[in-house]
C-alpha cells in the first residue's frame, strides 16, 4: 500500500513537473528590428517600455539603412529602421523578391553639418558645404577661416543620413575618396570632436557640447526653423515592413510608436513628433 502511493505520488510530481516545463516553454514573442543608426536609440527606449509590458520582445541590430530594407527584404528581420525614405530602386528590387514594402513615418529629423568648437566658421551655403565635399573648397581660409585643410567626414553607403546628405547637397555628384567614413552618426560626433580642422554631418537628435553646429543658408538648426519648413536638410523617419508578413505583434508595435506614448519618447529621444511639421 506504501508502495502504491509512492508510484501514485511520483506520477503526479511527474505530471506537474511536466505541465510546468510545457508552460514555460512557451517563449514570448519576438519582432526583429534592423537598421538605421539614427532611429537605433529610439528604439532600445521604445523596447524597454513596450515589451517591458508583456508585449512582444524587440530585438534591435543597427548596421544603416540600406542592410535594414535589404534584411527586410531577405527575411532576416521582421522590421526596418531608415532615416530616409526608401528609394525607387530598392522598392523594384523588393517587388521581383514578392516582397510588398509598407512604410510608416512615425517622426521627424535634420541633419546638420559640425565642426569643432574652435572653429570660427558658424554659417555655411548649402552651396559651399556642395564645394568642400567635392573638394573644390580644400581650405579653411577659403571661407574666412583658418588657413588649414579641411578634413572632410562623410558617411558610409548603408548609411540613410549619407543618402539624404547626397541628394540634397551634392546631388549627382559623389564625394571625393579622400573623405574619411564613419559608420555611424556618433562615429562622426566623436571624430569631429577630436580634429579641429574636421567638417562632418549627423543627426539633431545626437548634438552636444563637444561639437559646434553650422547654420545653412544663414537658417539655424533649430526646432521651430524644421516645424517652419525653413531648415534646408529636414527629414522623415521610417519603419518598414513586408506587408504580406505584417502580424499581429507588429502592428501593435506600430500603434504603440505613432499614439502620444510613442510620440512623447520621438521628442525626449531629440526628433520631432510627426504631426508637428507644417
Amino acid at each position: 500500500m506504501n508502495l502504491f502511493k509512492i508510484t501514485v505520488f511520483s506520477i503526479l510530481i511527474s505530471f506537474l513537473c511536466l505541465i510546468h516545463s510545457g508552460c514555460s516553454s512557451e517563449k514570448q514573442s519576438k519582432i526583429r528590428v534592423e537598421g538605421s543608426t539614427t532611429v537605433l536609440p529610439f528604439m532600445v527606449r521604445v523596447s524597454k517600455l513596450y515589451s517591458g509590458n508583456g508585449n512582444a520582445e524587440i530585438q534591435i541590430n543597427s548596421g544603416g539603412s540600406k542592410k535594414g530594407l535589404e534584411t527586410l527584404i531577405s527575411g532576416k528581420c521582421d522590421m526596418a529602421m531608415c532615416s530616409s525614405s526608401i528609394s525607387a530602386e530598392m522598392l523594384a528590387y523588393a517587388a521581383s523578391k514578392g516582397i510588398r514594402i509598407k512604410g510608416f513615418s512615425f517622426a521627424c529629423d535634420m541633419v546638420v553639418p559640425i565642426v569643432h568648437p574652435s572653429n570660427p566658421i558658424n554659417n555655411l551655403s548649402l552651396r559651399q558645404l556642395g564645394e568642400i565635399y567635392e573638394v573644390t573648397i580644400g581650405s579653411w581660409s577659403v571661407l574666412g577661416g583658418r588657413t588649414a585643410f579641411i578634413d572632410v567626414v562623410a558617411r558610409a553607403e548603408s548609411s540613410g543620413t549619407g543618402e539624404v546628405w547626397q541628394r540634397v547637397v551634392l546631388g549627382s555628384i559623389r564625394p571625393k575618396n579622400r573623405c574619411v567614413v564613419q559608420n555611424s552618426n556618433s562615429g562622426v560626433l566623436a571624430y569631429v570632436a577630436e580634429h579641429p580642422e574636421a567638417i562632418g554631418y549627423v543627426s539633431f537628435a545626437i548634438l552636444n557640447h563637444e561639437v559646434k553646429p553650422l547654420s545653412i543658408n544663414d537658417v539655424a538648426p533649430t526646432v521651430e526653423n524644421a516645424k517652419q519648413g525653413m531648415y534646408p536638410i529636414s527629414r522623415k523617419l521610417y519603419l518598414y515592413v513586408d506587408e504580406k508578413a505584417f502580424s499581429r505583434d507588429m502592428k501593435s508595435l506600430i500603434v504603440f510608436i505613432l499614439s502620444d506614448k510613442g510620440q512623447k519618447i520621438a521628442k525626449e529621444s531629440g526628433f520631432i513628433p510627426r504631426d508637428a511639421l507644417k
